[in-house]
C-alpha cells in the first residue's frame, strides 16, 4: 500500500514537473513573440484609425457638398411679401337702438357708433385682403423670378427681397393656377445670379437634395433632406404629380428651390402633408420639367396651351389588370370617348388600356393627364393600347384643350327575373332596362344597358360604390343592352369567378364612367 502510495506521490511529482516545464515554456515562447503581437495590435489600431479617418473624410465630403451648393443657391433665392387687394363686401351693420324711432329720427341715416340704419341692416364696406410671403428664386440675369402661383394670389403689390436686402416691386405677374407656378420680373438695374434648372426625371428615389425659402419669414434658410418618392399625389388632386421629400419645408418655403447636389433646381418647393400645421416629414414640390414648361408659355405667351386628346380615364390597378391579362397593374383603361374628340377621330373604344404615348410608358391617370398636356397641339403622336388581349398602334393629333373640358378620373338561393328586374344575389344589386324614360330621369345620354335600382347594404356592390342610378353598358367587352343580355354575360363570366363592368353615373349633366370588377360564385 505505501509502495503504491510512494509511486503515486512520485507520478504526481513528475507530472507536475512536466505541467510547470510546460508553462515555462509557453511564457518564453509568449515572451519571444511579445514584439510581433504588439506590432500585430499597433496595425490593427492604424487600420481602425484609418478607416474612421475615411469615413470623416466621406462626411466632410458630403459636408462640403452641401455647402458649396449653398453658396451657389442664396444669391439667387429671394423672399416674397405680397399686399393684399381691396375687395368690397357687404356687412351687417344693423344699430341695436334700430327699432326705436326716437333714436332713428334723432341719429338720422348716419347711424349710431358706426351702426347703419339701411332697411336692408346690410353695408358696403372695404377691406384689404391679408397679404402673405413666400419664397422665389432668379432663372435669369436680367431678373425673371419663377415661385408658386398662390404666393402672388390676389396681390396688390409683390415686393421681392435679394439675398443682399435689397427690395423691388415686381411688375408684369403671369401665372399658370392649374400648375401652380409663376414667374415676375424685376428690375435691379444689374446682371442677376441665378439658377440654372435640372432634370427632375433623371433624379432617384434616395437622391441627396437642399431646399431654399423663408420659412416662417427666416429668410435664407436651408434644409436638406432626399427624394423620398416621384410621382407623388396631393389629396384628391388627379391632375398633378410631385416630387416627395424630406427636406424641411414650412410655411414661407413655399416658391422656393429644390436642387440637387450640382446646384441645379429640380423642382419647385409647393406643399406639406401635415396634420399640425408644420413640417411633418413629407413635403412636395412641382417638378422643374413642368414648371420649366409653364415658364416658357408664360413668357412667350402669356398663358399655357395644354394638349386635349378627349378620353375619360380609370388607373388600372391589381384587380383590373387581371381581368385585362396584364401581368401587373399599368396604364390607364379608357371608361369613355368623347365624340368627335382626337381620340374617337383616332377610333379609341371603351376599355382600351391605354400603355404608351409617344414611347413614354404611362403608369396611372395622374401620369398619363400630365404627359398629355405637354403634347403638342396639332402634331401627330403613336399610342400603343392593349384591345382585346393584343396590342396596337394608334395614330392621334391632340388639339388644343378647352378652358369648359373635363377629365373625369375615376380611381376607386337563385337568381331571378321578376317584372323585367334582375337580382345579382351574391353582388348584391337588382337592375332593369334602360329606358327612355329612366334615362331623362337620370340626366344621362345612355342609350343602352341596364341601371341599378337597388343595392343592398353591406354587400360587395355596396363596398365597390355602386350605387341606384348607376348604369351598367358592358360586361367583360361585351356591350348589354337589356336584362336578358346582362344575365347572359354574368353566367359566361362565372367559370371565371369575376364579371368587368363598365358602369357611369351622371350628376350635374356630367357623366363619369368606371370598370368594377365584381366576384361571382362560380358554377358547382
Amino acid at each position: 500500500m505505501e509502495l503504491f502510495k510512494r509511486k503515486s506521490n512520485m507520478k504526481t511529482q513528475q507530472w507536475s514537473s512536466i505541467a510547470v516545464a510546460a508553462l515555462l515554456g509557453l511564457c518564453a515562447a509568449n515572451l519571444v513573440h511579445l514584439p510581433a503581437l504588439k506590432t500585430a495590435s499597433a496595425q490593427n489600431s492604424d487600420e481602425n484609425s484609418a478607416d474612421a479617418d475615411a469615413g470623416f473624410a466621406r462626411a466632410y465630403e458630403l459636408s462640403d457638398a452641401f455647402r458649396q451648393v449653398s453658396k451657389r443657391a442664396l444669391p439667387a433665392v429671394v423672399s416674397i411679401k405680397t399686399t393684399g387687394k381691396v375687395v368690397k363686401r357687404n356687412v351687417s351693420r344693423r344699430s341695436p337702438f334700430d327699432s326705436d324711432p326716437f333714436l332713428r329720427e334723432f341719429f338720422g341715416n348716419q347711424g349710431f357708433g358706426g351702426f347703419s340704419f339701411s332697411e336692408e341692416g346690410f353695408q358696403e364696406r372695404e377691406f384689404r385682403s391679408p397679404g402673405g410671403q413666400g419664397s422665389g428664386f432668379i432663372i435669369s440675369a436680367d431678373g425673371l423670378v419663377m415661385t408658386n402661383a398662390h404666393v402672388v394670389d390676389d396681390s396688390e403689390e409683390v415686393i421681392v427681397q435679394l439675398s443682399d436686402g435689397r427690395e423691388f416691386t415686381a411688375s408684369d405677374i403671369r401665372k399658370d393656377d392649374r400648375s401652380d407656378v409663376a414667374i415676375l420680373r424685376i428690375d435691379a438695374g444689374q446682371k442677376l445670379p441665378f439658377l440654372r434648372f435640372g432634370d427632375d426625371e433623371a433624379m432617384e428615389i434616395g437622391d441627396w437634395v437642399l431646399a431654399f425659402g423663408s420659412p416662417f419669414g427666416l429668410h435664407q434658410t436651408v434644409t436638406q433632406g432626399i427624394i423620398s418618392a416621384k410621382a407623388r399625389g396631393l389629396g384628391g388632386d388627379a391632375n398633378k404629380e410631385f416630387l416627395q421629400t424630406d427636406a424641411a419645408i414650412n410655411p414661407g418655403n413655399s416658391g422656393g428651390p429644390l436642387v440637387n447636389l450640382r446646384g441645379e433646381v429640380i423642382g419647385i418647393n409647393t406643399a406639406i402633408s401635415t396634420r399640425s400645421g408644420g413640417y411633418d416629414g413629407v413635403s412636395l414640390a412641382v417638378p422643374v420639367s413642368l414648371a420649366r414648361w409653364v415658364a416658357e408659355q408664360l413668357k412667350s405667351e402669356g398663358s399655357v396651351r395644354r394638349a386635349y386628346i378627349g378620353v375619360q380615364m380609370q388607373t388600372v390597378d391589381a384587380q383590373l389588370a387581371s381581368q385585362f391579362g396584364l401581368s401587373a397593374p399599368q396604364g390607364v383603361v379608357v371608361t369613355d370617348v368623347v365624340p368627335d374628340s382626337p381620340a374617337d377621330k383616332a377610333g379609341f373604344r371603351q376599355s382600351d388600356v391605354i400603355l404608351e404615348i409617344d414611347g413614354r410608358r404611362i403608369q396611372n391617370s395622374r401620369n398619363m393627364l400630365g404627359v398629355v398636356e405637354q403634347l403638342t397641339v396639332g402634331r401627330n403622336y403613336r399610342m400603343r393600347v392593349l384591345r382585346d388581349g393584343r396590342e396596337r398602334d394608334l395614330n392621334i393629333t391632340p388639339t388644343e384643350r378647352p378652358d369648359t373640358a373635363e377629365v373625369p378620373v375615376n380611381e376607386p338561393s337563385t337568381d331571378d327575373e321578376l317584372d323585367g328586374t334582375y337580382v345579382l344575389q351574391d353582388t348584391g344589386i337588382a337592375v332593369q332596362n334602360l329606358t327612355k324614360d329612366i334615362a331623362d330621369q337620370l340626366g344621362t345620354s345612355a342609350e343602352f344597358g341596364v341601371v341599378i335600382t337597388k343595392v343592398q347594404p353591406g354587400s360587395t356592390a355596396d363596398r365597390l360604390g355602386l350605387d341606384p342610378g348607376v348604369v351598367i353598358h358592358r360586361v367583360g367587352n361585351q356591350q348589354v343592352n337589356s336584362v336578358t343580355e346582362f344575365m347572359a354575360e354574368i353566367e359566361k363570366s362565372r367559370d371565371a369567378g369575376r364579371a368587368l363592368l363598365l358602369a357611369s353615373k351622371s350628376s350635374g349633366g356630367q357623366t363619369s364612367s368606371r370598370f368594377v370588377s365584381v366576384p361571382l360564385a362560380r358554377r358547382k
